[in-house]
């Protein structure tokens, strides 16, 4: 078997077990996921789960970047394509938002995931890639901080200002709390958000 057969085969065993498992996320929640239940639900053996993710532990921080590096994929494209502040701002709220509306199961196991100690072996990964994201963003805003367009203020402030509001309504309406009909409260919060960081 060629490397270039083994590569994709490997990528093809890694996505379905993946797969399986946010199937069983979104039926059991991630605390009642077991190894057994993955390797029954993705038909790989247990040394094949192993061999790719090393351990339970791995298959989830695996799940997780899998679903922050689609989300992250959209919203740095989206964004980085805009060339004016406000619509920047606004766009990054508003995809942030429609990811989490197309990807429910996606959305709750990454705010699930975030909480207490579930991937405390992966926590230097896990910042290094958040961290290589929020780079692309500020690097895009840093123009318009220069400009006075935006407010100058340090990188934790930025994702507490703008991506804080989205957070909060997004649990809110993964959790069942839907007061407000989607697309109103997309306009609501991307307007205040930019209220909040503009100097315009």
């Amino acid at each position: 078997m060629s490397k270039k057969i083994r590569q994709t085969a490997t990528a093809v065993r890694r996505a379905a077990i993946l797969a399986a498992t946010l199937e069983l996320v979104g039926e059991k929640g991630v605390t009642a996921v077991t190894m057994s239940d993955i390797c029954a639900r993705s038909g790989a053996s247990v040394g094949s789960v192993y061999h790719h993710f090393k351990d339970r532990e791995g298959v989830l921080y695996g799940l997780y970047k899998d679903c922050f590096d689609d989300c992250f994929s959209q919203l740095r494209t989206a964004v980085v394509a805009t060339t004016e502040a406000k619509s920047g701002i606004k766009t990054l709220v508003h995809t942030y938002l429609d990811w989490v509306a197309a990807n429910p199961v996606r959305a709750a196991f990454i705010y699930e995931a975030s909480q207490g100690t579930l991937l405390r072996s992966y926590q230097a990964d896990i910042l290094a890639f958040k961290g290589a994201f929020y780079a692309d963003i500020f690097a895009w805003m840093l123009p318009f901080v220069e400009s006075g367009e935006l407010l100058r203020l340090p990188p934790w402030a930025y994702d507490a200002i703008i991506m804080g509001p989205a957070h909060e309504f997004a649990r809110r309406w993964l959790g069942g709390m839907q007061e407000l009909a989607f697309e109103e409260a997309k306009n609501i919060i991307a307007t205040a958000v930019w209220r909040a960081v503009s100097l315009s």
